[in-house]
């Protein structure tokens, strides 16, 4: 018998406690040879994950502790607040480009009612600046 899984696969709760242990005993004890505060090193390690290895257990790890998500999302604030700024800094007004309006179709699928399909598809403003915001 087969046994088909979809999707990510769960790391098991023993994968998780021993890289757990290894990163907190690397983390401290850069800490204390180098002087520089835990916060930044967890910081960095999830900055560099993040852009390296986006998948791997180490953003599971990371993902658990309150602390770190909070600073995550701090950092993806403060950097799309820069990348605004940026944008924006040096050019009129006129220049400055406006978020765009992106309307898709009622997935009809999803209506069973006639009431339902009149009330139309997704609506999301976008910003045309960012990547993830494609012309479409």
């Amino acid at each position: 018998m087969f046994n088909f899984n979809f999707g990510k696969k769960k790391p098991d709760k023993k994968q998780i406690i021993i890289i757990s242990l290894i990163l907190s005993g690397i983390v401290a004890t850069l800490s204390q040879c180098s002087g520089v505060p835990q916060r930044t090193l967890w910081d960095l390690l999830d900055e560099v994950q993040r852009t390296l290895f986006p998948q791997t257990v180490i953003n599971d790890i990371l993902l658990q502790d309150p602390g770190i998500v909070e600073r995550r999302g701090q950092r993806d604030v403060d950097k799309a607040s820069k990348d605004y700024e940026d944008l924006t800094r040096y050019s009129e007004p006129s220049r400055i480009p406006l978020s765009r309006l992106i309307e898709k179709a009622p997935d009809k699928a999803l209506c069973y009612s006639e009431e339902c399909k009149k009330l139309g598809g997704e609506m999301r403003l976008c910003a045309p600046w960012l990547d993830t915001c494609k012309k479409e």
